[in-house]
């Protein structure tokens, strides 16, 4: 699966070389050393050697207006991308709000006879009917919500 946006070229040139979506692809296919590798050839500045110190005032003016038309060019796409990273991001916090909040909501209350005889009914049949009724005092007490469940 390719993660590149591709556009009609006949409009403008498209400002994403292949050489950089190749990267990206790479980068997506898992191989992370290879597509560092690709990412940093694709990414590679033919003008990083350039000494603008070296340059006289016509030439530093050219240079610099490369680079202000290929960031005006590039710009577009990079709100764009940038956009859709926010709304990602702002998706994948939403996700793991709702992963968060399932996961430690508190599960239901158990059926207090689901799991077997109570307390106070061992007591009662071991012969212990006091211990029972305070135990059942204890628990009614304790959680009344299960005390019209139980008579």
């Amino acid at each position: 699966m390719t993660m590149t946006l591709e556009r009609p070229t006949t409009i403008s040139p498209d400002i994403v070389q292949q050489s950089t979506r190749d990267a990206v692809d790479e980068l997506y296919a898992g191989d992370t050393v290879a597509a560092f590798r690709a990412i940093d050839q694709a990414c590679a500045d033919p003008t990083e050697n350039v000494r603008e110190w070296e340059l006289d005032d016509q030439q530093r003016q050219v240079y610099e207006a490369g680079f202000m038309v290929g960031f005006q060019m590039a710009a577009p796409a990079l709100v764009a991308e940038v956009l859709e990273l926010r709304a990602r991001l702002e998706q994948a916090e939403h996700d793991a709000d709702r992963y968060y909040a399932e996961m430690s909501r508190r599960p239901a209350p158990a059926e207090p006879s689901a799991s077997g005889p109570t307390f106070a009914e061992i007591s009662r049949t071991r012969g212990d009917h006091d211990r029972a009724a305070r135990h059942e005092a204890t628990m009614d007490r304790m959680f009344p919500q299960y005390a019209a469940a139980r008579a």
